[in-house]
């Protein structure tokens, strides 16, 4: 479990490391776009596209790391309602549907990123490979099935223990 835990933050520190460098990029690019705009007024339209990129990538590495010390906004008025083995039931029918779809985004986004390296699509104005924009789905719900996968794991070791007996 300590190389579990090792593992997690290692991976934590670099989603976190990416995450700031798209929220710079994507501050630098609208910076430059709103000079451009009332200084320069040149055409720069790069700047938008690299925004929006970077804002894609931090929005779902956000998903996974908000997912994973539960900031997410969730409702919970039934389950918090719940109590005992009802409860542990619902949190790993909740936890084995979180898996489940982020498994299917997963796939989805493999599929996605394989059909652009086949056609080699670019994006409009940067001419980047276009995989590269739809990798963030395979890096983000890659990232989330791994991670909730273990969660669940966890609760299906704990699901049969009493609420004291954790270890």
């Amino acid at each position: 479990m300590k190389g579990l835990k090792k593992l997690l933050s290692y991976v934590t520190t670099a989603e976190y490391a990416v995450m700031a460098a798209a929220f710079v990029s994507m501050v630098v690019s609208y910076f430059i776009s709103v000079v451009n705009r009332n200084f320069i007024q040149a055409s720069m339209p790069w700047t938008e596209e690299l925004a929006v990129y970077s804002m894609t990538y931090m929005a779902l590495l956000g998903t996974e790391v908000g997912l994973r010390d539960g900031t997410q906004v969730a409702v919970t008025a039934v389950v918090d309602k719940l109590h005992g083995t009802v409860r542990k039931a619902a949190d790993l029918i909740r936890q084995t549907v979180l898996a489940g779809f982020s498994l299917v985004m997963l796939t989805a986004g493999a599929a996605l990123v394989e059909k652009q390296l086949q056609t080699g699509q670019t994006t409009p104005v940067m001419k980047l490979p276009m995989s590269l924009m739809y990798f963030s789905l395979v890096l983000a719900f890659g990232l989330i099935f791994l991670i909730q996968t273990a969660v669940l794991l966890r609760q299906l070791a704990d699901f049969g223990k009493k609420e004291g007996d954790r270890t």
